[in-house]
């Protein structure tokens, strides 16, 4: 029996030093954003997005984010099925450690998932690897190959990729932006 729960054990561990627990693309990505890298800066409490002209429906998107300054509490990831630069999703992650889904319509912003601690989220001015895999109106969310959350939501199911930055303290945020890929969903 000890021998069983051994392999069963040593099997689990080899599956997720895999990727088990994160689907990610083995084939090469079929768009990559052209001019990356990119640093992006968000004035002190607001936020700054660039759109980066790939429209998507089902897809998968892979952007990694490096801090370069900022206040201790600031934010920075991807948008997706962006309608235009005030209406999109984005998946961000803080300097703090959190992360959160956010709908944003104009001036109204909606958390799908509100602002929350994730123990893969890298702190400070690391750099920090975030995923969505988007098929129908159910999105997966990943930061540094770990699943963080699913949400379903089907206000809008096509649009652009870009990126987002946002200060919430006095200072300006800068963050240099790389390797933005997508892979059509199959």
């Amino acid at each position: 029996m000890i021998t069983l729960v051994l392999a069963g054990a040593l099997t689990l561990i080899v599956a997720l030093a895999l990727g088990w627990n994160s689907p990610r693309p083995t084939r090469p990505p079929d768009w990559e954003a052209p001019g990356l890298s990119l640093n992006l800066k968000a004035p002190p409490n607001e936020t700054t997005t660039s759109l980066l002209g790939h429209p998507s429906s089902d897809f998968i998107l892979e952007v990694e984010a490096i801090p370069l300054s900022g206040p201790d509490f600031n934010g920075c990831g991807l948008t997706c099925r962006a309608q235009d630069s005030a209406h999109y999703y984005a998946f961000a992650v803080g300097s703090d450690g959190y992360y959160a889904v956010l709908r944003v319509a104009g001036d109204e912003e909606t958390p799908l998932v509100d602002w929350q601690q994730f123990p893969h989220v890298h702190r400070g001015q690391q750099a920090n690897r975030l995923r969505v895999s988007c098929t129908g109106a159910i999105c997966r969310f990943y930061v540094n190959d770990e699943y963080a959350t699913t949400v379903e939501d089907g206000t809008w199911l096509a649009g652009d990729v870009g990126l987002w930055v946002r200060s919430f303290g006095d200072g300006d945020v800068a963050v240099q932006f790389v390797n933005a890929r997508v892979w059509a969903e199959r």
